[in-house]
């Protein structure tokens, strides 16, 4: 009976380890701004031991972020950029920039994204497409 349980056991410990976890969205990665006709970098969500942080890009390499970025929620995102959101939504902010992933096709005002990812600062929002 022993044998029978340690079996049914090892293969219930197979069976569970093939499983994928559902790993929750991040904004973790680099992006770009459409400028001149072409995609150029602009910012990168990197995550540290501490938090997120957002780095930009200038002069051909990325400066590192220092202040942390915290989360946004649906309903901050909507009183600032003045539209609802429809579907997924994940944010991060800090005291400059606002980056977000909603449901391509999103539209607030005069503004639309295609790819579903955006920035908004002091100048308004910007599209983004994930580098």
């Amino acid at each position: 009976m022993k044998k029978l349980s340690c079996m049914v056991l090892g293969l219930l410990v197979a069976t569970l380890s093939g499983c994928t976890r559902n790993t929750p969205d991040t904004l973790e990665g680099a992006y770009g701004a459409m400028q001149n006709g072409k995609v150029e970098p602009v910012i990168k969500v990197e995550k540290k031991a501490s938090g997120y942080v957002f780095d930009d890009y200038s002069n051909g390499g990325w400066r590192s972020g220092s202040d942390l970025a915290q989360p946004v929620t649906r309903d901050e995102f909507e009183k600032l950029i003045g539209s609802p959101v429809n579907g997924p939504f994940i944010g991060l902010k800090t005291r400059v920039a606002l980056v977000a992933k909603v449901q391509p096709g999103f539209t607030a005002g005069k503004f639309t994204t295609s790819t579903g990812y955006l920035m908004v600062f002091m100048f308004g929002p910007i599209e983004l497409s994930k580098l």
